[in-house]
């Protein structure tokens, strides 16, 4: 099995933005207000800043906020500590830090860019300009996943089941490569497209990758997926997946 990376999956910003900037340096906190508001897509953001993980953590339970730009050293506390919080899931990340030596750190957790200080207002653009800008409501195209080769972005197009394995969740891609990715089966079943059925506590499956639905043991369901994968479904997520699968609707 390939080694993984804790990706986190793109989501839209939508307009106007709501955009939190963590940094404990008042006047850099000021600078990178203003150089967020000449970017067009952000002119009429809402933007909040924190100073701390704590007050960052409050920001991201309390507001809707899609972007965050993260000092890496938040008063001798690891800026990460801010994305442990549930409440951080789904947003996108921008790292702003002089810790360069960080950066590999960085895209490990998935976030979209790491700009160094001192910051450029051209290259903070540059970061602005990947993050996601589509319609409000859609959902990831790619994960980020470090295989033997390296960090590698999968289309979740091409994702026909995903399985719980300890404590990664193993991506059977079309063509039948795996690879194993450790964002929590539960937070990624979340952001996946209605293609995606929940079936089971271990698996998801893309609904177009199901060629029959068979009876299990002890009346249990089983799906065959073209693939010749066949996923079991839990008893009490049957009706539920048979009108996902069968009539084309989300679970």
């Amino acid at each position: 099995m390939s080694a993984s990376v804790n990706a986190r999956v793109s989501l839209p910003v939508p307009a106007p933005a709501s955009v939190l900037i963590v940094e404990d340096d008042l006047p850099a906190q000021r600078r990178l207000v203003r150089l967020v508001r000449t970017h067009p897509r952000y002119t009429d953001a809402e933007v909040h800043c924190a100073d701390d993980v704590e007050v960052a953590r409050r920001v991201l339970a309390t507001h809707d906020v899609q972007l965050v730009l993260l000092d890496l050293d938040l008063h001798g506390a690891d800026g990460f500590r801010v994305l442990a919080s549930g409440s951080a899931a789904g947003v996108q990340v921008v790292v702003v830090s002089a810790h360069t030596q960080r950066a590999i750190d960085a895209f490990e957790q998935g976030v979209v860019d790491f700009v160094p200080k001192p910051v450029s207002e051209a290259r903070l653009h540059v970061a602005l300009g990947r993050v996601p800008a589509v319609a409000d409501g859609a959902r990831p195209a790619e994960l980020l996943v470090r295989t033997r080769a390296g960090l590698e972005r999968v289309r979740v197009g091409d994702i026909v089941c995903i399985q719980a394995d300890d404590d990664y969740v193993q991506l059977a891609l079309r063509g039948g490569r795996r690879l194993l990715h450790d964002e929590p089966m539960a937070r990624l079943a979340q952001r996946l497209p209605a293609e995606f059925v929940r079936v089971h506590r271990s698996f998801i499956v893309r609904r177009d990758a199901v060629r029959r639905v068979a009876d299990g043991p002890g009346g249990t369901r089983v799906l065959h997926l073209h693939d010749g994968t066949q996923v079991p479904v839990s008893r009490r997520r049957v009706a539920a997946v048979l009108r996902a699968v069968l009539g084309g609707g989300k679970e």
